[in-house]
C-alpha cells in the first residue's frame, strides 16, 4: 500500500504522521514505524467498515452528536482514570485510550479541574478514521489502530484502557487485545479493561433494544466475569476484578427539559432513534429508560457497591439545577505489570 493511502479519510499513513510529528511530537516518539508500516495492519484497518464511521455505516453521526457532552459519562471515566494511575506516580503520566473515538475522554479530563488527574495526558486510539480523524481536527493527539495490533512502541506508556466499547473486539481477539496493552505498558503501569457484565441490565438494553432497533445491529458478546479474568493469565501482570459505578447524568435548567436531554442522549448514543419516538411524550420515554436501567436486582447480588449509587433512574435538583441520572454497573479488570 503506497504510503499507507487511506490511513485516515482522504490522508496517507505519510501524511499522518507528518502531522504527528509537527503537532504532537510526543505521540510521534511512540510510534513504532515498522508497526504502523505493516502492510499486513495498513490492510486491515482501511479495508474495515465500521458502524461508528458514520449514520450509514451505523451510528458514527449520532454517537459523536451525543459525545459532545463530554461529561455525561465522567463519573464512570474518572473513576476508571484513577485506577490506570498509580497515586503515588512522580511526574508526568501517559495514558493510551485504545477505544477513544474522538477523544470524549481526553476532552472530559481536559474540561475538569482533578487533582488526581493534573498531570495525566492522554493518546486518543481507535479502529474508525472518521473518529480519529475528529478527534485530530479538536487538537487531540490520536492515532488509528486496531486493539489486537497496536503501533506503538513496548513500555512506551505508563497506562492503558480500554473502556466503552471492548464488547466490540472479536471474543477470538480479546487475548490478543488484552496482550497488546500489556505489550506497550510500562514496568509498574496498569491495564484498565471495562464493560458490562453479560448479566447486567445493560446487556439487556443491548440485546433486546440496541440490536434489533439501531442501523448496525449489535451482536457483540459482553464480558462474563470469568472471561474477563482469564483474558490476563499468562501475562506478565498482576489482575483484580472490580464494580465500577458508571452513570450516565445530564443537568438543565428543570427537570422536564432534563429527562428530555437524556432521552435524546441514550437515543443518539445508542442509534435507537425511533424507540424514543414511538411514546408518545418524555414521560413514557423516560418510564422505558425506567424499566432497562433499573439495577436493583443485579446490584444485590455484587460484592461491593459505591455507597448511596442510585439503583433506578432518578431526576433530582441541587443547586438550582435539574438532574437526571441513570445507573449502569460495569465490571472492570485492573491488571498491574509487573517490573
Amino acid at each position: 500500500m503506497p504510503s499507507g493511502a487511506g490511513y485516515l479519510p482522504s490522508v496517507s499513513l505519510d501524511a499522518y504522521l507528518a502531522h504527528a510529528a509537527a503537532e504532537h511530537p510526543g505521540l510521534h516518539e511512540l510510534i513504532d514505524p515498522a508497526r504502523a508500516r505493516s502492510p499486513r495492519l495498513l490492510s486491515a484497518l482501511v479495508s474495515v467498515t465500521n458502524e461508528f464511521d458514520s449514520d450509514e455505516t451505523g451510528r458514527g453521526d449520532s454517537y459523536r452528536r451525543a459525545q459532545r457532552d463530554a461529561s455525561v459519562r465522567w463519573t464512570g471515566a474518572r473513576h476508571l482514570l484513577r485506577l490506570a494511575t498509580r497515586s503515588d506516580s512522580p511526574g508526568d503520566v501517559t495514558l493510551l485510550d485504545v477505544l477513544g473515538g474522538d477523544g470524549t475522554i481526553a476532552r472530559a479530563v481536559a474540561d475538569r479541574a482533578d487533582s488526581r488527574l493534573a498531570k495525566l495526558s492522554i493518546i486518543t486510539g481507535d479502529i474508525s478514521g472518521e473518529m480519529v480523524a475528529r478527534a485530530l481536527a479538536l487538537g487531540l493527539p490520536a492515532v488509528r489502530q486496531s486493539a489486537d495490533a497496536l503501533v506503538l512502541r513496548d513500555c512506551s506508556v505508563d497506562a492503558a484502557l480500554l473502556a466503552y466499547g471492548t464488547h466490540h473486539i472479536a471474543p477470538a481477539d480479546r487475548p490478543q487485545a488484552a496482550s497488546e496493552a500489556v505489550r506497550v505498558v510500562k514496568p509498574g503501569g496498569r491495564v484498565v479493561l471495562h464493560d458490562f457484565d453479560t448479566t447486567s441490565p445493560m446487556a439487556r438494553f443491548f440485546t433486546e433494544v440496541v440490536h434489533p432497533y439501531s442501523a448496525a445491529g449489535h451482536d457483540y458478546a459482553h464480558f462474563c466475569r470469568a472471561e474477563l479474568a482469564a483474558l490476563f493469565d499468562g501475562l506478565p501482570v498482576t489482575a483484580t476484578i472490580v464494580d465500577v459505578y458508571d452513570p450516565l447524568i445530564v443537568e438543565a435548567e428543570d427537570r422536564e427539559t432534563a429527562a428530555a436531554r437524556m432521552c435524546q442522549y441514550i437515543a443518539d448514543m445508542y442509534g435507537v432513534q425511533r424507540v424514543f419516538a414511538a411514546h408518545r411524550d418524555t414521560a413514557a420515554s423516560w418510564t422505558f429508560i425506567e424499566e432497562f436501567f433499573d439495577h436493583t436486582r443485579y446490584v444485590s447480588g455484587l460484592p461491593d457497591v459505591q455507597p448511596g449509587a442510585p439503583l433506578q433512574p432518578v431526576l433530582r435538583e441541587a443547586a438550582d439545577r435539574w438532574f437526571a441520572e441513570v445507573p449502569r454497573m460495569a465490571v472492570v479488570a485492573v491488571a498491574e505489570k509487573r517490573a
